[in-house]
């Protein structure tokens, strides 16, 4: 389960970081936007994006789930930082990716609940 909570990640990431980078105003408009980013920060937004993306893919290859906790806390505070953009801002674009990061955080933080109730004991045995 993990593995498919991180592929959705990582499908994302890529795929928007991709929408971004060569057709912000189309990905702006599929994300229901309605401010105006210019052509250069959504492209930015979108290097910085793929390039995680491909991170997260090469975590999944290793089978290397090390840093599954920190997805976690990183997508929870991008959640927060995004809600406060969108009462900032008032863009849709905003809502529509916190429930994008929503789809995947949910199922990730029952895995990690799951697996941390399954194996207490071996959290500070040496």
């Amino acid at each position: 389960m993990r593995r498919l909570t991180l592929i959705y990640l990582a499908t994302y990431l890529l795929t928007g970081g991709f929408g971004f980078l060569v057709a912000p105003d189309l990905a702006l408009r599929l994300l229901l936007s309605n401010g105006a980013y210019g052509d250069v920060m959504p492209r930015l937004a979108g290097l910085f994006m793929f390039v995680l993306g491909g991170v997260i893919v090469q975590f999944l290859r290793a089978r290397d789930y090390r840093y599954y906790s920190y997805t976690i806390v990183a997508r929870s505070f991008i959640v927060l930082a995004m809600t406060a953009l969108y009462f900032k801002a008032h863009d849709p674009l905003f809502l529509v990716l916190d429930a994008i990061v929503l789809i995947g955080l949910a199922p990730s933080i029952y895995v990690a609940a799951q697996s941390a109730r399954s194996s207490p004991a071996t959290k500070g045995d040496g």
